[in-house]
């Protein structure tokens, strides 16, 4: 009895004390949703334990990087940035220490030293800089891509190597503070101009989603931007609306957007059995350098569908698209897909699929450095 009686308090406090532990350990992990892919958010919802940390895809923090200075960075800087970011292995699969730090630590750090260079203005010493060294990370991306499909570790450590030299001899001259000191690595000739983008089919189609396979380059028509028509596919009955951002090199942004009907909405036969219903714009990028596409899924529920985009040249873009609709995430707003964005570039439009959403179109505009943009509210620009 007296052994019972000391043990039950032991017990006992064992027991609060393992209860806090698991309280602790399995705290809540709140999500913000705020630039992540449709994919992402789809696929954190599914496994259903908030605990757990949140599963991104690699390379994530350095995209939103590029695209906060999208908009004062070379067209050039833009492309080959998110080109390097392309080669982040699937979500969920593995990174080498290689490209974790290529995409975390020498990507930020050539953006970063560009940054403060150009706090008085951009020029083109600043420039070259950058683009000299992002064309090299973009080279070795590539190497250690193949190092990986291949399985050669002794080239993953070769490209390690390398970039850890390379780049202390940038920094001698550039300020950027990289660490390491090994043997002298290889040079390699990198390309001047590498355009990492395949060319649309013309009469063909290409098939865009943000994690495979995500730009397409659209050539120029006689030495302008190309004429797109936009068009999301929508079921008979789901309310959303789609628009469309351009800015032009001056800055100046314009928009137009559009909005589906619930009931009496004109369908399109597709030769099966269930009504499908569209919404159709088109933007013309003679005069413009940047566009973005967005859509509001204003119906309750989850809809995953396409947006189809097609040139004057006969070449059809289908862009995956996610829309959240107004209840998946309950209070949360996280409603608008910024579908794609595209950049003009003397090799023509560099079209994405980004596939990210956000609380409003506020912050997708701002989170692409659309940022000269009076808001009458989060939602609703002065036009």
């Amino acid at each position: 009895m007296l052994g019972s009686a000391v043990l039950g308090p032991a017990t006992r406090v064992t027991e609060a004390v393992g209860k806090v532990a698991r309280q602790v350990t399995g705290r809540r992990i709140e999500r913000t949703y705020a630039g992540w892919t449709g994919t992402e958010v789809l696929r954190d919802l599914r496994s259903g334990d908030p605990t757990k940390p949140p599963l991104r895809r690699a390379g994530h923090e350095v995209v939103a990087r590029i695209n906060a200075l999208s908009g004062s960075l070379p067209s050039e800087a833009v492309v080959l940035g998110r080109a390097i970011t392309d080669t982040a292995p699937p979500l969920g699969d593995r990174i080498s220490p290689a490209l974790r730090d290529l995409l975390g630590k020498y990507v930020p750090e050539s953006l970063d030293a560009y940054v403060a260079s150009t706090r008085r203005g951009p020029h083109a010493p600043a420039q070259e800089l950058l683009l000299t060294q992002l064309r090299l990370l973009f080279d070795v991306a590539h190497h250690i891509e193949r190092a990986e499909n291949e399985h050669d570790e002794q080239a993953l450590v070769i490209q390690a190597r390398f970039l850890r030299e390379r780049f202390a001899e940038i920094s001698r001259t550039n300020d950027l503070d990289v660490d390491g000191h090994t043997r002298p690595a290889p040079r390699r000739p990198v390309s001047a101009r590498p355009v990492p983008a395949g060319p649309a089919y013309e009469h063909g189609r290409s098939f865009l989603a943000p994690h495979q396979d995500p730009v397409v380059l659209i050539p120029l028509q006689d030495g302008a931007g190309p004429r797109l028509k936009v068009r999301l596919a929508l079921p008979r009955g789901y309310v959303a609306r789609l628009g469309i951002v351009t800015e032009q090199p001056s800055g100046t942004t314009a928009f137009t957007d559009r909005k589906s009907r619930k009931v009496l909405a004109p369908t399109r036969s597709t030769g099966f059995t269930a009504k499908q219903t569209d919404l159709r714009l088109s933007v013309d990028l003679a005069g413009e350098r940047r566009v973005l596409l967005y859509a509001y899924g204003l119906s309750p529920r989850l809809l995953e569908t396409t947006t189809f985009v097609t040139t004057g040249a006969g070449a059809s873009i289908e862009l995956a698209t996610v829309l959240l609709g107004r209840k998946l995430l309950g209070r949360r707003p996280h409603h608008i897909t910024l579908i794609g964005s595209g950049l003009l570039t003397p090799d023509g439009l560099v079209l994405r699929n980004e596939g990210t959403v956000w609380p409003d179109l506020r912050a997708a505009c701002e989170a692409y450095d659309l940022r000269r943009i009076s808001w009458m509210d989060a939602n609703t620009p002065f036009v």
